[in-house]
């Protein structure tokens, strides 16, 4: 799951780059970004939970609080927040260096 998902989450930022998106904007908008990544359906907030890796299990609640009406699907929506937050985190830093080798190969070919 983490995996296909990185690489989904990474052509989605490939493509709001090719938009004309900042990388910078599309960090400070992370929330909505992992927001559109979340499961709304119970069935599947409980197929991805059970999933994710149990580092992450009961992590929700913990480090985000309830802020809503408690139970078990909350929860697990809960830590699969910090789930794909982490994963959205690694997109994103897959992305940087992807165009950090880009930016050196530029310069490299501008030398010769």
């Amino acid at each position: 799951m983490g995996y296909k998902t990185v690489e989904r989450m990474v052509e989605e930022i490939r493509t709001e780059l090719s938009q004309g998106v900042e990388l910078e904007d599309i960090k400070d908008r992370s929330g909505e970004f992992v927001d559109s990544w979340l499961p709304v359906y119970n069935n599947r907030i409980v197929e991805e939970w059970v999933a994710m890796p149990n580092d992450y299990t009961d992590r929700g609640s913990a480090e985000l609080g309830t802020g809503q009406e408690i139970s078990i699907i909350n929860l697990m929506t809960l830590d699969l927040y910090l789930y794909y937050s982490d994963l959205f985190a690694e997109a994103v830093q897959e992305v940087e260096e992807e165009l950090e080798l880009v930016s050196v190969e530029a310069i490299k070919e501008g030398a010769n």
